[in-house]
C-alpha cells in the first residue's frame, strides 16, 4: 500500500473519529433535528461532527481553506489547498435510524480533488484514496465493476429536492432508467452512491443539482478505481463551483450508455 500524504492522513483518521460520535449520538436517543430548508433537515450530529472535523484542520493546517456544509467557508485561505467537508451525508437516513449516512472529508489543491476520506458508522466501511494512489475500502484495493452491458447494471440516481422545478426532468430519467437497467435505485446518499461505484457494487450514479462536499471524495474514488465521472454536459466536473453541481459516474464500460439514457431531452 502507499504511503499517504499528512493531508490523507487527517482525513482519513477524522472520517472514523466523527463517524463514531454520529453514531453514539444516534445510538444514544441523542437526536435533534431540525427543517433546514425545503425537505431538508439538520440535527445535532451535523453539527457536532462538523466542529470535531475543522477544529483539528484549522489546528494541522490553519492556512487551509475550509468548505463546510452547515459552516460555509471557515478561512480565506492562503495556500493552494482547500478541503470540502460533509459531516454527515444522508442526514434524512440518519435521522430515521437507517444506516446509509456516511462523514466525507477531502482535500483539493488548486480546485482539484487530490485526496479524502469517507467513513460509513453503522457498516464500518472506511473508503479513501489519494490521487494517483488507488482507492481503498478498509485497507483493500477497490475496483469499479467489469460489466459492460447496461441492461445488467445497477444504478442509483440522487435529486436535491431545493429545486423543485427539475423534478419532472429527474422523474424521466428515473422511468427511462428503470426500461433499460436492472434497476435504478435512490439511497439519498450522494456520498456513499459514489462508493459503491467505486467498490464495484453499482455501476453508475447521477447526481441532478449537489454541492461540492457530496463529489469531492466520492469523484477521485471512481477514478482512481478505474471509473470515470464527468458533468451532465459530458464536460470536466468544474470543482470551483460550490453548488448547483451534476455528475454521472460510472464503471466507465457502461459509460456512454449511461450518459445517454441521463441525457434524454
Amino acid at each position: 500500500m502507499y504511503i499517504f500524504n499528512d493531508r490523507t492522513r487527517l482525513a482519513i483518521k477524522l472520517a472514523r473519529e466523527a463517524g463514531n460520535e454520529v453514531k453514539k449520538i444516534l445510538h444514544e436517543d441523542n437526536i435533534y433535528t431540525k427543517e433546514k430548508g425545503l425537505n431538508d433537515v439538520v440535527t445535532i450530529a451535523d453539527t457536532t461532527s462538523e466542529n470535531i472535523i475543522v477544529k483539528k484542520i484549522e489546528e494541522c493546517f490553519p492556512y487551509d481553506k475550509i468548505i463546510a456544509e452547515e459552516g460555509g467557508e471557515y478561512q480565506s485561505g492562503s495556500t493552494e489547498y482547500s478541503w470540502a467537508i460533509d459531516p454527515l451525508d444522508g442526514t434524512m437516513n440518519f435521522s430515521r435510524n437507517m444506516p446509509y449516512y456516511c462523514v466525507s472529508i477531502g482535500f483539493l489543491k488548486n480546485n482539484r480533488p487530490e485526496g479524502g476520506a469517507v467513513y460509513i458508522p453503522e457498516l464500518d466501511e472506511l473508503y479513501y484514496c489519494e490521487r494517483g494512489k488507488g482507492a481503498y475500502c478498509n485497507d483493500k484495493k477497490i475496483q469499479v465493476s467489469n460489466i459492460e452491458n447496461i441492461n445488467d447494471s445497477l444504478a442509483t440516481i440522487g435529486f436535491n429536492n431545493r429545486y423543485p422545478e427539475k423534478r419532472d426532468f429527474f422523474n424521466k430519467i428515473h422511468d427511462n432508467g428503470m426500461y433499460k437497467m436492472q434497476n435504478i435505485e435512490k439511497l439519498f446518499s450522494t456520498v456513499i452512491s459514489l462508493c459503491y461505484v467505486a467498490s464495484g457494487k453499482i455501476e453508475a450514479h447521477f447526481e441532478l443539482y449537489c454541492f461540492l462536499w457530496d463529489i469531492c471524495v466520492g469523484s477521485l474514488l471512481v477514478e482512481e478505481a478505474g471509473g470515470k465521472c464527468n458533468s451532465l454536459d459530458y464536460t470536466d466536473i468544474d470543482y470551483s463551483k460550490i453548488d448547483k453541481q451534476t455528475i454521472i459516474a460510472t464503471n466507465k464500460k457502461i459509460h456512454s450508455e449511461f450518459g445517454n439514457l441521463i441525457n434524454i431531452l
